[in-house]
């Protein structure tokens, strides 16, 4: 029997000819690609500036380091990927906590104030699994009390918050394009949006090693451009963006019908008149979490675990802070409880209902 794989990116012929063409006939770094990437991203996403950069990693670097959070805080949620909390670090400065909401497993605004301190200077909201988080009141706090808003977007191009965009929301939006996100770039990849001029073209001085001409540098920059060829790939890819994410969408409520029913498992939250998800993953809440991904991988069926250690446990963050566990309970319970079961574009009908036949097989089983 195939395997049905976790995530599946889309390769056709039309972004390998935009890629052999951009290595043909444009310069390999700073083509002529990469400037229309940038524009068409910007645009999509109705900002007036968007920066192309190396990873997604690197997009919240850059967004750090422009915004001088050396020796302030900047707090964050800790169930997300480490490299959102280490991209402060790697600004030099310090990321704190605030806990995860039960509901949408997105920061909890209202857990947010009272982890604030005289040294904070940002926050930092997650739309994970391509479900924007609840901005209108994470912005309010931040303007209440003077503070910077950066969206980690690396998990939802496209996705809709009160009709805006993901990364249109704040001060600064960083995306990754990685193989297994919404778009890809052929390759590691990233891009930060914004509407604010002097922040874009510091950015883009930082990605290209500090330099205000060839060969004079007026800060430390870093190597972190975006490669004309995957630019290319990624314009491609652009233009399919919103119809791949309303088959992510069809393949949610077909997972939604299936699934219907399963006392052991929570289903995602749906989208709403202020919510327009775009399901990076299809992310379940349920009982047995590491015997029924067991159960599915034996039947060749590929799920993931969305974050099994919460950032702030991980080995260096105890070494670094401190943190010994109970600081954060729901997201050390969602470490403890998320399988991503596989969600990609093309997924069909035959696929879904597969492996949902095999999670309701799994729990029939173990009662």
């Amino acid at each position: 029997m195939n395997k049905v794989p976790f995530a599946k990116p889309v390769v056709d012929k039309e972004m390998l000819d935009a890629v052999t063409n951009a290595l043909q006939n444009e310069r390999l770094v700073g083509g002529e690609s990469v400037h229309k990437f940038e524009e068409a991203f910007a645009r999509y996403c109705g900002v007036k500036h968007a920066v192309s950069v190396s990873s997604g990693t690197n997009a919240l670097q850059l967004a750090f380091i422009a915004l001088e959070v050396m020796d302030k805080e900047v707090q964050t949620t800790p169930f997300s990927f480490i490299a959102t909390a280490n991209s402060v670090i790697e600004a030099g400065g310090k990321p704190t906590f605030s806990d995860a909401s039960d509901q949408d497993y997105n920061l909890d605004p209202g857990k947010i104030s009272s982890k604030l301190t005289k040294k904070t200077a940002a926050l930092l909201p997650v739309h994970l699994f391509g479900r924007p988080c609840r901005m209108d009141e994470i912005m309010d706090i931040a303007s209440d009390k003077g503070l910077k808003v950066v969206e980690d977007a690396c998990q939802a191009h496209g996705s809709l918050y009160k009709g805006k965009r993901a990364g249109a929301i704040g001060d600064i939006g960083c995306f990754s394009f990685y193989p297994t996100k919404n778009m890809t770039v052929g390759g590691d990849g990233g891009m930060i949006t914004t509407n604010d001029g002097d922040l874009a073209r510091n950015i883009a001085k930082y990605r290209d090693c500090g330099r205000i001409s060839r060969y004079v540098h007026d800060v430390v920059g870093y190597t972190s451009r975006l490669n004309s060829a995957n630019a290319a790939f990624g314009l491609v890819q652009l233009k399919h963006l919103d119809e791949w994410n309303e088959q992510r969408r069809e393949v949610a409520k077909m997972y939604a019908r299936h699934l219907d029913g399963i006392k052991d498992i929570a289903l995602p939250p749906k989208g709403d008149k202020d919510i327009t998800p775009v399901f990076h993953l299809y992310a379940v809440r349920c009982t047995k979490r590491d015997e029924l991904a067991e159960h599915l991988n034996k039947n060749g069926i590929e799920a993931g675990v969305h974050y099994p250690v919460p950032i702030h446990l991980q080995p260096i963050y105890k070494q670094l802070y401190g943190f010994k566990g109970g600081e954060f309970p729901v997201s050390e319970a969602l470490a403890n409880e998320m399988i991503s079961l596989p969600m990609f574009p093309e997924m069909n009908h035959d696929e879904v209902k597969r492996v949902s036949e095999e999670v309701r097989s799994f729990y029939s089983r173990s009662k």
